[in-house]
């Protein structure tokens, strides 16, 4: 028995000490953005030709994700250049997600992605308190369908200005 536990014991410390290879990696690429870049502001949007009442902006998230993807950037960037234009009005965040996972999940999801946008507007100097976040989960579909092209249309936050 003494000789077992040994035995494991040596086995245990021989694998603890060993080395796992590192993959190396020759070119990492990396992008920078200016987030106070205002030189983006070529297209001036007047609030008296907003439909408040429809969605400004649709951010469109991968499955299972709330990172923003690179195509949403330039369209926050407007949205900041709006609202630092127009800082009397707010920005109302709603998050949503497919059909797919627990609805507690996707509620927390949903909120997670609608924080993402809040996190991103105000990185830009919006304050945070013209923005407000709510989360639905998966309760407000755009498409009911229960397929891929469906589920992508449903992974969004969408952004509505306020008075």
């Amino acid at each position: 028995m003494k000789n077992i536990l040994i035995s494991l014991f040596s086995i245990f410390i021989i694998f603890a000490c060993s080395s796992t290879p590192v993959e190396k990696v020759d070119v990492q690429e990396t992008r920078t953005v200016d987030l106070t870049d205002s030189s983006k502001q070529d297209d001036k949007v007047l609030m008296s030709d907003l439909d408040l009442g429809e969605a400004y902006v649709t951010v469109l998230f991968d499955y299972d994700d709330d990172t923003l993807r690179e195509e949403s950037l330039e369209e926050l960037f407007a949205v900041s250049s709006l609202m630092k234009a127009n800082s009397s009005y707010t920005l109302l965040v709603e998050g949503h997600a497919d059909e797919r996972g627990t609805r507690e999940y996707n509620l927390a999801l949903s909120e997670r992605r609608a924080k993402a946008v809040e996190d991103f507007l105000t990185a830009t100097g919006i304050s945070s308190f013209n923005i407000e976040v709510v989360g639905y989960g998966e309760e407000m579909p755009v498409d009911n369908s229960s397929n891929e092209t469906a589920w992508s249309k449903n992974r969004r936050a969408e952004l509505f200005l306020n008075k």
